[in-house]
């Protein structure tokens, strides 16, 4: 599949929302490399450290007997996930490897997700090479270009059948970025602020939009519900959360404000939207906590 109008990035988050949990894929990395042959390289090391991520949960074959047993590939890789090694084994053929590393990290597959530069064939011809290569050997791929190419080699070799992202055009409100201070910035966040408020135990506990500073460095990350009272942290995540760079960038400033003394509660939009009593609860037994009794009101 090539799709035009979202890059690598935009592709992986649409295919989080609507993945049915059938299969997996992965965003692939070949920034900064000018051979096929090394972007296939690379994916082949990406695939091996998430084979030995995923041990000893691997999808396993055969019937009725010991894969490990009867499959020299299967028994050498499980070997080295055992002794904490990535299942890489160079001298193998790589269409092999290839197709062993995708199957035991997955037994539907793992969708390969690339980006293409539009607005260069040189930086584009090499990811077209290595993303042909993986299709001819079996695996899902998607092409992401932020906008359409030239109908010019290396292109024309996508462009066929390729399919244009139309995104539907936000309001002014959605498009608003809120300057840090009092307010909430988002529906969500009005919607929590107006019940904490309304709620006789933890009226005025908490701030929107408020800077926390942690770490020996200043840094000073804005969180979406501040309790100073309590130390208390409350972030409402939307579903770009869920992907990279955000949801690593998350456990880290988690991790920040941990070790700052603050008390993290993360709350998707949906479980809000579904039950906002419920999320409250949630609030309210997390402050209770930090005031260490086991009453109801302040």
């Amino acid at each position: 599949m090539v799709v035009v109008g979202s890059g690598r990035e935009g592709v992986g988050a649409l295919v989080s929302e609507i993945s049915d949990g059938r299969r997996s894929a992965l965003l692939v990395s070949c920034e900064g490399l000018p051979a096929a042959t090394a972007i296939v390289n690379r994916l082949l090391d990406d695939l091996a450290e998430l084979a030995l991520h995923r041990w000893p949960g691997w999808h396993r074959w055969g019937d009725g007997v010991d894969p490990v047993a009867t499959d020299p590939w299967l028994k050498a890789a499980a070997k080295r996930a055992r002794l904490g090694h990535t299942p890489r084994f160079r001298r193998m053929a790589q269409t092999l490897e290839f197709g062993r590393l995708l199957r035991v990290i997955d037994p539907a597959g793992v969708v390969l997700i690339w980006e293409v530069d539009p607005a260069s064939e040189i930086r584009a011809r090499p990811v077209i090479e290595a993303l042909e290569w993986c299709a001819r050997h079996g695996a899902a791929v998607v092409a992401a270009l932020t906008v359409e190419p030239p109908e010019t080699a290396p292109y024309d070799r996508l462009l066929y059948g390729a399919r244009a992202l139309v995104r539907e055009e936000r309001g002014a409100v959605a498009r608003f970025i809120a300057p840090a201070g009092p307010h909430p910035a988002s529906e969500i966040e009005r919607r929590v602020a107006a019940a904490l408020e309304q709620d006789a135990g933890l009226a005025g506990l908490f701030v929107c939009n408020a800077s926390v500073p942690v770490g020996d460095w200043g840094a000073r990350p804005r969180v979406d519900l501040l309790c100073r009272a309590h130390r208390v942290v409350v972030e409402l995540d939307g579903p770009e959360h869920r992907t990279e760079p955000k949801f690593g960038n998350d456990r880290h400033r988690d991790y920040e404000l941990l070790t700052a003394g603050y008390l993290v509660l993360r709350l998707t939009n949906e479980q809000v939207a579904a039950d906002l009593p419920l999320a409250i609860e949630k609030i309210r037994a997390v402050v209770r906590l930090r005031r260490g009794t086991k009453g109801g009101e302040r």
